[in-house]
């Protein structure tokens, strides 16, 4: 529940569950493919890019990828994230109209993107993300989060598909442990596969996937000695979400995607796009 005011973006509820959608409310999804959503916890795959914007979005990470490699700061593959408030071309996908056509069928029509990250293992890139769920992370009450996941790369099972654990969303908060330093996030839920099916998420450049944050999921380490494998995930809510009270001062603005935003405060169209250290050490701060 809310613990001011009907706008407030502060909330003291905890609970990490699943709340399912109405398959009869879907006009872009099929109501097979809501149903499936409700019982698996995932889509995918989607058609959302054209082959010309696809390959747009590859050159326009490459180019990314290259100015924060020129920067040698400590930054690496995987720290290009949250910067949809500083880069154009991000804040743009995350209101990519045939994404949102999608999404809306999921959290309604009052669409927030609260969130972006670019999850990208290089060829030959050790690191595996272990199996977690999003809402163990994330401090936003309901845990209604829909991710979706954008295919930079051909993504195959020889470049380290992300995985879904089928199901495993509708079981509340399940235990995990610290992960191993070696992987990309801090959590780990042991013996994952217990909790059902895995399936590996392959996708084509330019399509998606979307996800609700409690599934259960991770990939394993790209072996790969010369495929990379690159997604962009953009993270969406309806705006009655709002915010566990330790990150309401980092967590106050999203990009308002279609309809009323609620408490949350838009975040208007960046001029340009910035990856500058200024920026990343404003970001570590906030």
């Amino acid at each position: 529940m809310l613990i001011s005011n009907k706008d407030s973006l502060v909330r003291e509820d905890t609970a990490i569950d699943f709340d399912p959608v109405d398959p009869d409310q879907a006009r872009t999804l099929s109501s097979a493919q809501v149903q499936g959503f409700n019982q698996n916890g995932y889509i995918t795959p989607l058609e959302a890019l054209s082959a010309d914007e696809a390959q747009h979005n590859k050159t326009y990470f490459d180019r990314l990828l290259n100015e924060l490699g020129s920067y040698r700061d400590g930054r690496d593959a995987y720290s290009i994230m949250n910067y949809h408030d500083q880069c154009r071309g991000i804040w743009q996908l995350a209101q990519h109209p045939k994404i949102l056509d999608y999404v809306e069928d999921l959290v309604g029509p009052n669409i927030v993107c609260w969130t972006s990250h670019y999850f990208c293992k290089l060829p030959q890139d050790g690191k595996a993300v272990a199996w977690h769920q999003d809402a163990t992370y994330w401090p936003i009450r309901p845990t209604r989060t829909v991710t979706v996941w954008l295919a930079v790369d051909h993504v195959d099972e020889s470049n380290a598909p992300m995985q879904f654990i089928a199901g495993s969303h509708l079981l509340g908060e399940i235990p995990y442990q610290e992960a191993d330093p070696s992987t990309v996030l801090r959590q780990e839920i042991p013996n994952a596969s217990e909790y059902g099916h895995i399936t590996s998420n392959v996708l084509p450049a330019g399509s998606i996937s979307l996800h609700t944050s409690t599934l259960v999921h991770g990939s394993k380490p790209n072996t790969s000695l010369s495929k990379r494998r690159c997604g962009l995930t953009l993270r969406y809510i309806p705006p009655e979400c709002g915010v566990l009270d330790y990150a309401r001062r980092s967590l106050t603005h999203g990009i308002i995607c279609r309809g009323n935003g609620g408490a949350w405060q838009h975040i208007t169209e960046p001029q340009g796009e910035d990856l500058s250290p200024k920026s990343w050490h404003r970001k570590k701060t906030d």
